[in-house]
């Protein structure tokens, strides 16, 4: 299956590229297929965690991402 770009890696990076990526398109007009690969079962097994998250770098990303439903858990 063709896409136009291929991420590998679920992790936060690779979302964030892969959101990123689907941002740009949309401002410029235009569509992009956006492939995300990751070795783990699903999205994020990986990550270990029970840090505080500063959502600074999610707030510039996605602004409206509390309004929406987005969860942190």
């Amino acid at each position: 299956m063709p896409y136009d770009i291929v991420i590998v890696g679920g992790g936060p990076a690779g979302l964030s590229a892969a959101i990123r990526c689907k941002q740009l398109a949309e401002a410029a007009g235009s569509e992009v297929s956006v492939c995300v690969l990751e070795k783990g079962s699903e999205i994020g097994a990986h990550i270990l965690s029970g840090a505080v998250i500063d959502p600074r770098a999610l707030d510039e990303l996605l602004p409206d991402w509390r309004e929406t439903g987005c969860s942190l858990a």
